[in-house]
């Protein structure tokens, strides 16, 4: 007689779980090796953030790559770079849709060169880098200004489907201020304490400061405060433009100097607000502090104050570059 033999349902199970595990631990150990390129950037957009400072002759920047896996590389890896306005048209679409206002600004090209559209990992490293050299003077602290890249070909080993694009974001500083922020794809600016007396009320604010130039900084006049909302109009008739010169004297001008700017005069000899810069150190803190005298015309009311302002920024020397 023939006996059949019948395969426990478990250990089939068992059996086929092995199989699985054994599958999923070569695909890991082939994944763990395995060298990949990718193009250093941060959020969905791929954005890397570079803040400069203005200059008129140019400043570097760069966009890099990193090489990732447990094995050190045998081979130089050579990554060909082309900008890629795609990138930036997709960006604009998906953050503001069909207002058109708020789009990010591709950099214009006179505004930039590139020598090299080339980054080169070397054999055995890990990283390597393209530089571009940007021309900043002039650039508007309202405006996003982008270059978008793409990899277009590879000398060895692969890249990271997810991460073979980057688009760099230019911020602005200067000693003062600096647009730069945490947040990928947007704008900010440096926040002083506000302390003063406009026309007989004495005045506490937050307020804020822009870099428009290698010495020069925007604000509001008054105690009016910027709103990120703000229209290009309102811009213009509240702005003023404050210009550190020699012995860091300032000189408080109006930001437009056409009849849609805001009228202002500025106002020597006021001991406690003598239209200066200084560092001050209070033994405990050190402070950024603007002490300026001005009176200006406002542009809801038509009215002219007298505007006496303090403005602080507490810092740290150790971080100043």
């Amino acid at each position: 007689m023939k006996y059949i033999k019948f395969i426990n349902p478990l250990f089939f199970a068992i059996l086929v779980l092995a199989m699985l595990s054994c599958d999923r631990d070569e695909i890991f150990d082939r994944e763990q090796y395995k060298n990949v390129v990718a193009l250093l950037s941060d959020d969905g957009f791929n954005i890397f953030m570079e803040e400069l400072p203005f200059s008129e002759d140019g400043v570097d920047a760069y966009i890099a790559a990193n090489c990732g896996g447990s094995l050190a590389t045998t081979e130089p890896i050579e990554m060909k770079i082309i900008e890629d306005p795609s990138l930036l048209n997709n960006f604009n679409l998906s953050s503001y849709d069909t207002d058109v206002q708020k789009y990010a600004n591709y950099l214009a090209a006179d505004r930039y060169s590139i020598n090299n559209s080339t980054i080169t990992i070397p054999a055995g490293e890990r990283s390597g880098r393209m530089k571009i050299e940007i021309r900043t003077a002039g650039l508007s602290p309202d405006s996003l200004y982008f270059i978008p890249f793409r990899v277009s070909s590879f000398s060895n080993y692969e890249v990271n489907p997810n991460k073979g694009t980057v688009m760099l974001q230019l911020f602005l500083k200067n000693y003062y201020a600096t647009t730069k922020t945490t947040s990928p794809g947007k704008l900010g600016y440096t926040t002083y304490s506000h302390r003063g007396v406009k026309g007989s009320t004495n005045t506490m604010i937050s307020k804020s400061v822009f870099p428009i130039g290698a010495n020069e900084v925007r604000i509001y006049a008054g105690i009016k405060t910027y709103q990120t909302t703000d229209s290009e109009k309102t811009i213009r008739q509240w702005s003023l433009k404050l210009v550190v010169g020699e012995d860091n004297k300032v000189t408080i001008l109006p930001w437009d100097s056409s009849q849609n700017g805001v009228k202002v005069t500025p106002v020597d000899g006021d001991p406690d607000y003598p239209n200066i810069f200084k560092i001050e150190d209070t033994g405990f803190k050190t402070y950024k502090t603007f002490l300026i005298r001005y009176d200006y015309v406002d542009p809801d009311d038509g009215n002219t104050y007298a505007m006496k302002e303090e403005l602080r920024l507490e810092f740290d020397e150790n971080d100043e570059e």
